[in-house]
């Protein structure tokens, strides 16, 4: 049986309350418990039981071992507090454990370990302070109006109320997933292994066993996998590549390893040289061999540790470079990132080489951002729809992403006026850790209300400082509509010849009209389910073109069109190819015009000799005209013709096609 994320969710706080229920009705069969009473108390018992008392009761121990321990009277208010306390952390223990084993999340067992505790806790204190005073009470759930009666019921809405504020349902990460070109592991240990198989040991093999892999005395009997350079214990050497630093900067303090390997990057035309917020910076590293680089915020211990390659590239190269954009001062924080000395900043960068050396200090690329309030406003650097661009032929709303360089909160309308008027909302990423792969971060919006002929729409945004800064003139984002796309001349559909096996076989398709006049991006698939790009598409004349290699027999393609507006074509094609493998075949011979002619079956290019068939196609006597199926020759009654043809696939036989005496009685 299956049941959903919130059926799931429900029954998991069904099991709870049971469990809470269970757990207080535990306690007050326990609390409940008579206690071996001393003879004082047996006597003073005794005698309230013969005089006939109505309020006589077994006097109970609610007191708690701790409470013992302390040495507090029993009943009193100190006794409440050390008992509730006591229960209040077995409580704890016990909740956490139970939501352990219910599979819970962390903080959902924190949570309904909190609530049994202090669910606990509460009616503790409750029942021996309602004891101690007097004020009645049996077990956990008493005479109706009685404070130690109700001291049950109401540790029991106690826990109830805390577990249900605390209880989250939803739980919110940031998760990447980075795709990288597989590695082979560090070093050479296992490169001979490659020399112990019955297989060849290929270069891709033997460098797939380690890093420091290579093939020795290649093309000979001795060619062998082997660990080159493993006398190698030398971590790289890190220093700043200068070609590669965004103009306004410069590389400063440059120390080399060790100790405290490192440089400074800071803003020549600043005082205090820190870099501005939101702008885009690069750097970048040369190393004196080829290895990873990996960096961080924090520091780590190992090269692992670090939390990304270096320009998100796992590859052993000389340079490495980071691009990135920093937050401004005020979100740095607000946000996760320590800063230590005021608004200073660090890059912790490592490097490991092929034999798996790696840096033990952390290379620091230090810098500062500026910490004067962002006076700026809001830039709009990119659009997910070009601007100006077009919608599907009977689409009047179309979902547009803009990109800004900062978080912000942006707005648009079909008039230009300012921010606070605009009445249309985008839904923004607005926290700093939610910007994409270009740096920038996203607003998303509905735009409705599309012509035929084209609509224009004003954008404007704030960002998210203390002081607000708006955009003073709009962001103008253009749409127009357009008419359907279509696809005509789809081929070959009919049947074709081919002499090879496989037969090269060009699909063709032309696209018209739509957004950009017949610019379309074309699919093809021989099942109607999976497609595959043309090879050839997306051109300014909208002609589509794909190669595909075909055996014999009849074939199905489907063709699938779309442009930059959405408009979608589809169709289909159908013929059949016919493989003949043997070389062209001379259907006729005659003479016109004083002239030798032949016909093939095909287009084709024939030769001649008057010697014999022993000849070389390419050292016969080319026959006008190639690549088709009249050929000619002068009228030569005294010559022999030992003529060869052959297809464009060069399918040409040993022999002779055709042998031709010219004669007065030719026909």
């Amino acid at each position: 049986m299956k049941i959903g994320v919130e059926g799931a969710a429900l029954l998991q706080v069904w099991l709870l309350v049971f469990g809470i229920v269970g757990f207080a009705f535990m306690i007050g069969v326990v609390s409940g418990a008579d206690k071996v009473l001393t003879p004082e108390e047996q006597k003073k018992f005794d005698e309230l039981s013969n005089k006939g008392s109505s309020n006589a009761q077994t006097p109970t121990n609610t007191d708690s071992g701790l409470s013992d321990m302390l040495g507090l009277d029993e009943g009193t208010g100190g006794s409440a507090l050390a008992s509730g306390v006591q229960w209040a952390v077995m409580a704890y223990f016990l909740g956490t454990m139970l939501g352990d084993m219910l599979g819970m999340s962390s903080d959902n067992s924190e949570a309904l370990g909190t609530a049994l505790a202090a669910g606990a806790g509460v009616y503790k204190a409750l029942s021996v302070y309602a004891e101690g005073d007097g004020l009645g009470g049996s077990g956990m759930f008493g005479s109706e109006g009685t404070l130690g009666g109700n001291a049950g019921w109401v540790g029991l809405a106690v826990a109830v109320v805390i577990f249900a504020m605390m209880y989250k349902k939803v739980d919110t990460k940031v998760v990447t997933f980075t795709c990288m070109p597989w590695q082979a592991p560090t070093g050479g240990n296992d490169c001979e292994i490659c020399n112990d198989e019955d297989l060849p040991c290929s270069e891709y093999r033997c460098k797939s066993l380690g890093q420091a892999c290579e093939i020795v005395n290649s093309g000979t009997e001795e060619e062998k996998c082997v660990y080159v350079n493993p006398r190698d214990v030398n971590p790289p050497i890190i220093k700043p590549n200068y070609a590669v630093l965004t103009s306004g900067h410069e590389y400063t303090n440059v120390r080399n390893s060790p100790p405290g390997p490192g440089f400074n990057i800071i803003r020549t035309d600043a005082s205090d040289g820190c870099l501005l917020a939101f702008t885009p910076l690069e750097f970048g590293l040369s190393i004196d061999e080829p290895a990873q680089c990996r960096i961080d915020f924090n520091h780590t211990e190992k090269f692992d540790d670090m939390v990304s390659y270096m320009g998100g590239s796992n590859l052993y190269l000389y340079n490495h470079s980071e691009s990135f954009r920093l937050p401004s001062s005020a979100a740095l924080k607000n946000g996760s990132l320590i800063i230590e000395n005021g608004e200073e900043l660090t890059f912790f960068v490592r490097c490991r080489d092929k034999n798996g050396n790696e840096n033990g200090a952390e290379y620091a690329v230090n810098f500062c951002v500026d910490p004067t309030p962002d006076s700026t406003a809001p830039l709009i650097e990119a659009t997910s729809v070009m601007n100006g661009g077009c919608v599907a032929e009977g689409v009047d709303m179309a979902e547009v992403r803009f990109y800004t360089n900062e978080p912000a909160q942006c707005r648009w309308s079909t008039v230009d006026q300012s921010y606070e008027n605009m009445m249309n909302d985008m839904d923004c990423g607005d926290e700093t850790y939610q910007s994409n792969t270009a740096l920038l971060f996203t607003c998303i919006s509905e735009l409705g209300g599309i012509p035929r002929d084209g609509a224009e729409f004003y954008v404007r945004c704030a960002d998210r400082a203390d002081d607000v800064n708006i955009m003073k003139q709009s962001y103008v984002f253009s749409l127009r509509g357009s008419t359907a796309l279509v696809l005509k001349n789809l081929r070959p559909n009919e049947t074709i010849s081919g002499a090879i096996d496989p037969m090269p076989v060009e699909l063709y398709a032309e696209t018209l009209f739509g957004c950009n006049n017949g610019r379309a991006v074309c699919f093809w698939s021989d099942d109607g389910v999976d497609y595959i790009e043309f090879f050839d598409t997306n051109t300014e004349d909208g002609i589509n073109t794909q190669r595909l290699d075909l055996h014999g027999g009849q074939h199905t393609y489907y063709v699938r069109c779309i442009d930059a507006g959405g408009n979608l074509v589809n169709s289909n094609v159908t013929f059949t190819l016919d493989i003949d493998t043997n070389p062209p075949i001379v259907a006729r011979i005659y003479e016109e015009d004083n002239m030798l002619k032949i016909v093939t079956t095909r287009e084709s290019d024939c030769a001649y000799s008057f010697d014999n068939c022993d000849f070389v196609f390419d050292e016969g006597t080319e026959m006008p005209y190639g690549k088709s199926t009249v050929h000619v020759a002068e009228w030569n009654e005294d010559k022999t013709y030992y003529i060869k043809c052959r297809d464009e696939f060069v399918s040409e036989g040993a022999g002779c096609n055709v042998i031709i005496r010219p004669t007065q009685n030719f026909l």
